[in-house]
């Protein structure tokens, strides 16, 4: 049956039935191309038609009026995790991500990623941004079902693992592992790669899968300054306004995106969505973003004004990004698909979350689902055929440690309640989300039976998702796939706290951003922490030290170098104003942990700094 035929039969089934059921059940057409558009650190509250009539999105709010709309739709506090879950239908914890840095954002290889359940579907696959799931062999998304990649390294650009002097203007990514410089704006790029794949595509007898993961509005917070400018004269803050005008920008992209399928007579048959990775990171208590005299008295200033009279800021709800309260992970999201009867506007308040997208997906594409756990449920037949969700329970955890506890900040949501854990620090409350969607009032001791039953459901999903332990991935040296590998401090293992770990935004233009915690500068606050790695090969290996990464050629400035495998040191002079140190050793096939550093005596404890990157190359 051609596309015409299909839209025909499906018209009449519209109007036959429209007057009875909001729902029809379409005939089978051809596997629908799929588009995932994610954006990070943009909350519920950042979109226009959510209360917000300052940032502008006109592009995301037609969308939202063309779409299937969710109300009640949540990801992690946090950005690796949601796209662990995302990736696998999977709760992160099961997924085993449940940290941004410290190694514990590696996707575990075991797991069959959506891409690989796509591809195995017949779908041709790509990925364009920010991966955040690993920055080496076995983990990048060449490895994990991505055919063609293009991305910024770590979970901005501008962090450690990216290419040094990234700033978002005229960077150089990694395409498929090697890099590559461009011209344009950060979020141009994406689009323009997702835009050429779909030329490369669209007259193909394969569909296409494209997952469009934007860097922005994470920070650094930086943009092209005609949409800085526009938010400026609205009266906004300098941090808010390049806040704001990365999103107006990722959304004119949107419409550049959709405009593009139109056009090419392709965009009835894509599933088309647009969501974002957790809460909005423009919280209220930011002091960088509205300086002394606050965010209270920023707020009674602008909304006096008439045309911001109705702001309800971060849409009213408690928490943003990282916070298991619902401003931390209740985020938009729009499908749509018009040859799968999902091209008006509707509304949906039942209460699903990331792991359901993949499950949805492989439901629309006809493909199999693959053998292991998948927590999520398919939206289709709610979607489609208006069938009701059963009643579930649900989980958000922020855990940011290196080894998971029960004691880390968890909500256990059901269609009415919201049950928040903080173990640290002996809180439990309880919301009736229904009936206060701020969560301002704790009905705890009101409901006490709920809460026991919540907090059994806790215990149990705690013992299911933590099942398989905890251990650390680890990064494969001496692979054909990669070499040399580049490691980067961002993934060091056993660090007691985040704040061991340089990630941060740094490089350059600290005064566009908030980058005042920034590593550089501060390197020798740093320990000295291992990498664990996987070599596959046993062969000769040259091991090169980094104070900083190599297109630096920052001088190291100590005198000696060590190099620290399994407990076995070597130590080599560094020579006057080098910027990396070159070492020679045999390695055995298995499993070691390596660290580097310099210091200015050879038992390298005097002054010491460590190497923050180095390169392994099999000879």
């Amino acid at each position: 049956m051609d596309s015409l035929s299909i839209k025909k039969l499906m018209t009449l089934c519209i109007l036959t039935v429209a007057s009875v059921l909001p729902f029809c059940a379409f005939a089978e057409s051809d596997k629908p191309n799929i588009i995932i558009i994610m954006t990070d650190d943009q909350g519920y509250g950042d979109v226009g038609i959510n209360q917000n009539p300052v940032v502008n999105t006109p592009n995301i709010n037609q969308l939202a009026g063309e779409s299937v709309s969710f109300s009640n739709f949540h990801m992690d506090p946090t950005c690796s995790p949601s796209r662990s879950s995302l990736l696998t239908g999977q709760y992160s914890m099961r997924a085993g991500v449940w940290h941004t840095i410290m190694g514990r954002s590696l996707l575990p290889t075991e797991h069959v990623t959506l891409a690989e359940s796509l591809q195995t579907a017949g779908y041709k696959t790509a990925m364009f941004g920010k991966w955040h799931l690993g920055d080496n062999y076995p983990f990048r998304p060449e490895d994990q079902g991505f055919e063609q990649t293009l991305i910024h390294g770590g979970g901005g650009v501008g962090q450690t693992p990216d290419y040094w002097g990234n700033t978002q203007f005229g960077d150089t990514y990694f395409r498929n592992g090697k890099a590559e410089r461009f011209d344009a704006y950060a979020t141009d790029v994406w689009f323009d790669e997702t835009i050429n794949f779909i030329d490369e595509n669209k007259n193909s007898d394969k569909p296409f899968f494209a997952y469009v993961s934007l860097n922005a509005p994470h920070s650094p917070w930086r943009a092209p300054d005609s949409y800085v400018k526009e938010y400026l004269d609205k009266g906004l803050p300098k941090k808010l306004a390049l806040y704001y005008a990365m999103i107006t920008h990722l959304d004119e992209q949107v419409g550049r995106l959709r405009a593009k399928l139109e056009q090419d007579g392709i965009s009835d048959n894509t599933l088309l969505i647009f969501t974002t990775d957790n809460g909005s990171t423009m919280n209220s208590k930011r002091k960088e973003a509205f300086g002394k005299a606050g965010f209270k008295s920023f707020f009674a200033d602008i909304t006096k004004k008439q045309q911001y009279k109705d702001w309800v800021y971060n849409a009213g709800m408690k928490g943003y990004k990282a916070s298991v309260y619902e401003g931390g992970h209740r985020v938009p999201l729009y499908i749509h698909w018009p040859d799968g009867g999902l091209g008006k506007s509707r509304t949906l308040d039942n209460l699903t979350a990331h792991i359901d997208l993949m499950p949805t997906l492989l439901d629309a594409a006809k493909a199999e689902k693959t053998g292991a756990v998948i927590d999520g449920a398919s939206l289709l037949p709610l979607l489609q055929q208006g069938k009701i969700l059963k009643p579930r329970t649900m989980f958000v955890t922020n855990q940011r440690v290196d080894i998971p506890s029960k004691d880390r900040p968890t909500v256990v949501m059901t269609d009415r309640w919201r049950y928040v854990l903080h173990g640290e620090h002996n809180l439990v409350e309880l919301f009736d989300i229904q009936k206060d969607p701020s969560q301002k009032v704790n009905v705890k001791d009101q409901f006490p039976k709920v809460a026991k039953q919540l907090q059994g459901e806790f215990e149990q999903w705690w013992d299911s998702v933590t099942e398989n332990g905890t251990k650390r991935q680890r990064i494969i040296v001496g692979s054909d796939h990669e070499n040399p590998a580049r490691l980067t401090g961002m993934d060091w293992m056993e660090a007691s706290s985040e704040r061991e770990v340089p990630w941060f935004p740094g490089f350059s233009r600290p005064q566009d951003a908030y980058e005042g915690a920034s590593w550089m500068g501060r390197e020798t606050k740093f320990p000295r922490l291992p990498w664990y790695l996987a070599v596959e090969q046993t062969a000769q290996y040259q091991i090169a030290l980094y104070l900083k990464d190599k297109p630096a050629s920052h001088p190291i400035d100590r005198k000696f170098a060590i190099l620290e495998i399994d407990g076995k040191r070597q130590v080599l002079p560094v020579t006057k104003l080098a910027n990396g140190v070159n070492f020679e050793r045999a390695l055995t096939k298995g499993h070691i942990k390596l660290k580097g550093w310099f210091a200015d005596d050879e038992a390298g404890e005097k002054n010491v700094v460590p190497a923050f990157y180095a390169y392994l190359t099999r000879k």
